[in-house]
């Protein structure tokens, strides 16, 4: 489960994070109701958490920010004061909110393959893949990616430290017999764009091994070692 806080002060998200995790959730903030299109379409929330003053001023940005059809994430108002802190009320409400969302989306997930094994979320140092919605975080900046780059990214991390060839990832990319036209070089043009994406902080967590393929890293750990 993913929330989207959005409030004026990230102090409010500090408060709540523990409390996303203790629920299994991760979570994203963003100060106001401006780009919040962008972040929707980026992160598909499941919840938003939504400070009530930020209606009074861009209201019509929320309503704005979803396409005719598309799956509506929940909702949850809250008017937190800063001075008092996060109420207790607040955070009960919260809780129990999120854990009936949990469980309504465990009702609904297909059952899955004994063999299908992978965790829905894979955590490589600070990157977090997330298998079930095509997108990808470093610390809470999370970013939607295209489906041969995700399929990437996740059959790398999914063999973290180890070296994946070049046939294995075209083979998970592209399918097993493809054309011959699925060369390395199309694999490191995709590597390319992976990289731009998810940005400078990324750079490091794909090694590149010359005529072999590619490996998936912690830098931190690599730098410690």
């Amino acid at each position: 489960m993913h929330v989207l806080m959005v409030h004026p002060d990230p102090r409010a998200f500090r408060e709540v994070r523990s409390l996303l995790e203790d629920c299994g959730a991760t979570g994203a903030y963003q100060p106001s109701l401006e780009g919040i299109r962008y972040q929707v379409e980026a992160q598909c929330p499941d919840l938003i958490i939504l400070e009530r003053s930020c209606l009074n001023h861009s209201g019509d940005l929320l309503a704005e920010a979803f396409h005719p059809g598309q799956r509506l994430p929940v909702l949850f108002l809250t008017a937190v004061n800063q001075e008092l802190g996060w109420p207790h009320e607040e955070r009960a409400r919260l809780a129990g909110l999120l854990s009936f969302l949990r469980v309504q989306q465990e009702r609904a997930r297909p059952a899955q393959p004994a063999h299908a094994g992978q965790p829905p979320v894979l955590q490589v140092g600070r990157l977090r893949i997330h298998a079930g919605r095509m997108r990808v975080a470093l610390d809470d900046r999370w970013v939607r990616l295209p489906p041969i780059q995700f399929r990437i990214l996740q059959h790398l991390a999914a063999n973290a430290n180890e070296l994946v060839t070049h046939r294995e990832l075209m083979d998970i990319v592209w399918g097993k017999g493809a054309s011959a036209d699925k060369t390395p070089d199309l694999l490191k043009v995709h590597i390319m764009q992976l990289r731009r994406r998810l940005g400078p902080e990324f750079r490091n967590y794909i090694q590149a091994v010359r005529g072999q393929g590619y490996v998936l890293i912690n830098p931190e750990e690599d730098n410690n070692a």
